[in-house]
């Protein structure tokens, strides 16, 4: 039998950098699957090393969501990591990990174990784990039903950056959780260290914004930026467009090839995080998730506002003159 683990929670909540400290303490494991939003994913590249100290296979499933877009993409790789167990791993318990996209339901994906006949009898859910932003946290609870829809199916919630919220503000928000999920366990992280988190009540009320379905529009838009990229352009276009549209771009991340060597740049909202360095791989881009924000709108702003990312194409040679 194979055990999974899903993990889950909304845009820019920290679930890849908190799965990326904890592969070493999951015991051993043979697959982490991750899921992507974008056409071309990022996440899996900034697990590659976790997975590969851990000893574990690393799958990208990217295009969607693999509980409804790519739901089959899912499908497959769990069936193959099924038949691979059976070749190489009989007599051990196998364990596979699934990380989902920020906007994925994963109550589908649980039902995608249970319905498929091969998954039901290989394959068996333990721990759905949600990732919440220890910083963001309430203020999403309080507006979007599916970050509170995640919240209550969950087994063990961890609020992330507890490095940098205080004290009081996680245990308001644990507080919140703990409304939403009496049952599930609740730790917080920052800086790959896991700890208690006491719950305490808020001077406010929470009062929950159930006035009706979220309309959303949500798209991805991938491009690709010239070498030799100015950092000071495409820090204050970033910049500009979070501050001006936190609820529009909602996530962005992606390698921006530097003249000094590409950076990993990563934004939710309106929160830049730090840059840091990142290995030259060929073929990645910019990926932005965006709500109700036309792809074409914010590619003609960064065409404008940082021209070093679109170098000039040289233009055709004339034909010779008789």
């Amino acid at each position: 039998m194979i055990e999974a683990t899903l993990v889950s929670g909304f845009l820019g909540a920290g679930k890849t950098t908190w799965l990326a400290a904890h592969l070493g303490s999951a015991g051993p494991v043979d697959l982490v699957v991750v899921n992507d939003f974008a056409d071309e994913g990022v996440d899996h590249l900034l697990l590659r090393d976790a997975a590969g100290r851990a000893g574990a296979r690393i799958a990208a499933v990217v295009g969607g969501c693999a509980c409804c877009e790519r739901l089959e993409d899912l499908r497959r790789t769990l069936l193959d990591a099924v038949n691979r167990h059976h070749r190489t791993g009989a007599g051990r318990a196998g364990h596979v990990i699934v990380e989902t996209s920020g906007l994925a339901e994963p109550q589908r994906i649980a039902r995608l174990l249970d319905q498929d006949p091969v998954l039901r009898t290989n394959v068996a859910l333990r721990t759905l784990v949600i990732v919440v932003d220890g910083l963001d946290g309430r203020r999403l609870l309080r507006h979007r039903a599916a970050v509170r829809a995640q919240v209550t199916l969950a087994d063990r919630i961890v609020l992330t950056r507890a490095d940098l919220a205080r004290d009081d503000e996680l245990g308001e928000l644990a507080a919140t959780v703990r409304r939403l999920n009496p049952s599930a366990g609740t730790v917080a992280s920052g800086l790959g260290h896991e700890r208690p988190v006491v719950p305490v009540e808020p001077p406010v009320p929470d009062v929950f914004d159930d006035t009706g379905p979220e309309a959303r529009d949500l798209r991805s838009w991938s491009v690709r930026l010239g070498s030799g990229t100015s950092w000071a352009e495409y820090a204050l276009w970033l910049d500009a467009v979070c501050r001006a549209h936190p609820q529009r771009l909602l996530r962005s991340k992606g390698r921006v090839p530097t003249a000094d060597g590409p950076l990993l740049v990563q934004s939710m909202g309106a929160e830049i995080a730090r840059p840091v360095p990142a290995d030259d791989t060929a073929g990645t881009s910019m990926v932005y998730i965006l709500d109700g924000l036309a792809p074409e709108v914010l590619e003609r702003s960064l065409r404008t506002f940082v021209p070093s990312a679109f170098p000039a194409r040289p233009e055709p040679a004339a034909d010779p003159v008789a």
